[in-house]
Parts: structure tokens; C-alpha cells; sequence
């Protein structure tokens, strides 16, 4: 099924969420947040979902909010599209496998840290440019990130904004694997349907305990930067920036 430029489909055990916005770089807007939602929800509820597998198009992953529509979406409510997205990626229980190609920018980048599994292309960057827009992460990534990466590289790439090339995030552990650009989707889904084949209550089991291991909670995380980007937002003008 297609809503909103969000594709899901499921294969065998294998739930395979697309967006698919090429014309905007696969930006999301609100509507395409809250179908992402869904898509992510549906998962939870279907017994015979094993797997998620989430992708973009072949030349680029997202390139985060659609800033034509972004200052209209803030203040976020707590039932906010965004909120809502950002929500399920922290509350789902099946595992999640990532298939990057080209850019994840803003929340493109910042979704991954709630997979399991992240295969990339050579040619695929990431980068979070929050503070060139004069706002802060997002979807959990200021206590997230640090655990993938560690501390000082986490400051890094959230305080700078630089470019991250696919070499330096899989040297850094931000990603699993680097594959030529053109095997990315089939080596994600290979995975995705390895993992789909085993029994699903011990990986989730296995998935709960490391997210209850850590000593914040994306959740807590998610809550204080949603009060700071409710209160910086609306004070930026989007007329002409990048997408986030």
C-alpha cells in the first residue's frame, strides 16, 4: 500500500517500509510523518511481522523535514505527527533494519539510531544540522548517539553539522555495513529476512533489554528536546534553509 508517499508492504515476515519523495529528496512533511507512524505501528500489531525493513529511494535515504512546511508543524503536541513518528520508532519491539542510500539528513539521520541493523551504500553521507538552524536534535539522538558512537564524536557531528561520510560512520559504529551503492536494499533485506526467520519473542526479548540497559531512555531524551524545539522553532525563519 502507498499513503502519503510512505510505501508497506509485507514480504513473507519481512515488513518493508518505503518513502518514496524523490522530487524533495524524500523530505517528510506532516502527513508523511503520520503515515510513517502508522506504517511503524502496524508492524506492533501484526503477529506475522518478524522484521521491519525501512528505505528510501535509490539515490537518496531523506533528507529529514520538509521545511516549507516545517515552522507550521511547531509547536508539537504530544499527539503531534512528528511526536507521534518519532514515538513509534522508539516504542517498536520488532526489529528494525535500515537501507541507505544517499543522503539522511536531520531526522533521516537521526531515525537510524533506533535500528538494529543499518546497511549503507559507498556513496551515502549523513548529517545533522541542527545548530546551523539554530534549533537541537531530535527523535532521541542527544542520548543516542553518544551510546553508538561516544561522547566527543557525538558533539561533533551535533554541534558542527559537517558532513559524515559512509567510511567514517561505519569507523565510528553509527552504521553496520557499507556495501557498493546498487546491493544496498538486497543485502538490507537479506538481513532483515534472517532475522524475520528467528523466533520472533527472544529477539524482541533481546531488543527490550538492550534499550532498558542504558541509563536514559530515548524517551526522556525525546520529551526534553521536543520542550526545547517547541521554544526555539517558532522564533526561526524557514524561508530559506536547507531541510532538516
Amino acid at each position: 500500500m502507498m499513503t502519503a508517499n510512505i510505501s508497506a508492504e509485507l514480504d513473507g515476515q519481512v515488513w518493508s517500509i518505503g518513502i518514496d519523495r524523490p522530487a524533495k529528496r524524500n523530505a517528510l512533511n506532516g502527513t508523511m510523518f503520520d503515515a510513517l507512524a502508522n506504517a511503524l505501528q502496524l508492524a506492533q500489531s501484526d503477529v506475522r511481522v518478524h522484521c521491519v525493513l525501512l528505505h528510501g529511494t535509490d539515490d537518496c535515504f531523506c533528507s529529514g523535514h520538509d521545511t516549507a512546511e516545517f515552522g507550521a508543524l511547531w509547536p508539537q503536541a504530544a499527539d503531534g505527527a512528528v511526536a507521534r513518528c518519532i514515538n513509534a520508532f522508539a516504542d517498536q519491539h520488532v526489529p528494525l533494519v535500515a537501507a541507505v542510500n544517499g543522503a539522511a539528513v536531520g531526522f533521516g539521520a537521526t531515525m537510524l539510531l533506533h535500528a538494529d541493523y543499518v546497511v549503507v551504500g559507498e556513496s551515502a553521507t549523513f548529517r545533522f544540522p541542527f545548530a546551523d538552524l539554530g534549533i537541537v536534535p531530535e527523535a532521541g539522538a542527544t542520548a543516542l548517539l553518544a551510546r553508538r558512537v561516544g561522547d566527543l564524536v557525538a558533539r561533533d557531528w551535533l554541534m558542527s553539522g559537517r558532513p559524515v561520510e559512509a567510511a567514517e560512520a561505519l569507523q565510528r559504529g553509527f552504521i553496520s555495513s557499507v556495501v557498493c551503492d546498487g546491493k544496498v536494499q538486497e543485502t538490507a533485506r537479506d538481513y532483515a529476512k534472517r532475522l524475520a526467520a528467528k523466533p520472533p519473542s527472544a529477539l524482541q526479548a533481546t531488543r527490550r533489554l538492550l534499550r532498558e540497559g542504558a541509563m536514559r531512555s530515548a524517551h526522556e531524551a525525546i520529551a526534553s528536546e521536543l520542550f526545547h524545539l517547541n521554544a526555539c522553532i517558532p522564533a526561526v525563519s524557514w524561508r530559506s534553509v536547507p531541510h532538516a
